[in-house]
């Protein structure tokens, strides 16, 4: 029987749905559970801080973009969600500048991670019944640009952020880990100054805790890189069988990357 694999790639710090040590967790993605002094982050800029979980109540501060809240209740607030951003969210309690109040969760990121001038905040958006991952850069002060990338409710996703690696025309990169039960999906993300621009996707498949398919790249100023390429590679295995590595050098021109490697036929 023959079987035929199609391969391709696209190019791209860690959030976990499953949730990281003192980060708050999405559950049934439209709340945060109850967590003591657990911290957030601002995703939106000048969000207002409420008196009540409602928002015709007073405005007790304005909070900015990026800045650190602590939440005292996550998600207990189930009477007054609000729709925002294609999902039903609900309050938090949380304490900012030493004011306790309440805002929507979808104006919380679960986590920060900073690189360089930048920091990387995520939310989540539905549009029809898709969800996405919204990722969200901020310079220093306060202008801010975004993008996203689609995700399944039942999938756990992670991100981690790096410098340039030696790309040209780049400031930095953020990567996103997607986990769909055997198999995983890298997302790079390159932030060109001015904009977030998908730049490389990476597929992994796995079998008893060894890989049948796996793509990796290897950036200008890591080990084994070559100034100004992208090194791409792609290692396949079937039923004990090794196949002949797949390698690939790409010029990062501002677009995503992705090669049509001929359709490959295994006896």
């Amino acid at each position: 029987m023959k079987k035929i694999i199609f391969l391709y790639i696209t190019l791209i710090s860690i959030v976990s749905l499953k949730g990281q040590s003192r980060d708050v967790e999405f559950h049934s993605k439209d709340e945060f559970l109850d967590k003591n002094n657990a911290i957030a982050y601002v995703f939106g800029d000048k969000v207002k801080l409420r008196s009540e979980p409602n928002i015709k109540s007073e405005i007790l501060d304005i909070m900015r973009i990026s800045e650190k809240v602590t939440v005292l209740s996550g998600g207990a607030y189930k009477n007054n969600k609000l729709l925002y951003n294609g999902i039903y969210w609900f309050w938090s309690k949380v304490e900012y500048n030493d004011k306790i109040g309440y805002v929507l969760n979808g104006l919380l990121s679960q986590t920060k991670k900073k690189i360089g001038n930048t920091t990387y905040l995520t939310s989540l958006r539905k549009e029809n019944d898709q969800f996405y991952i919204l990722l969200r850069a901020k310079n220093e002060g306060f202008s801010y640009f975004e993008n996203k990338l689609e995700f399944s409710k039942w999938d756990s996703f992670s991100i981690s952020v790096f410098d340039d690696k030696g790309v040209p025309d780049i400031s930095n990169m953020i990567k996103i880990d997607v986990r769909h039960n055997i198999s995983r999906t890298e997302y790079y993300f390159f932030n060109t100054v001015n904009s977030l621009k998908k730049a490389i996707e990476l597929r992994h498949h796995e079998d008893g805790g060894s890989y049948l398919f796996h793509e990796v790249v290897t950036f200008p100023n890591e080990k084994e890189g070559e100034t100004g390429k992208i090194k791409y590679q792609c290692f396949r295995d079937e039923t004990g069988k090794s196949y002949d590595d797949v390698n690939i050098k790409f010029v990062w021109k501002g677009q995503e990357l992705k090669s049509n490697i001929e359709v490959m036929k295994i006896n």
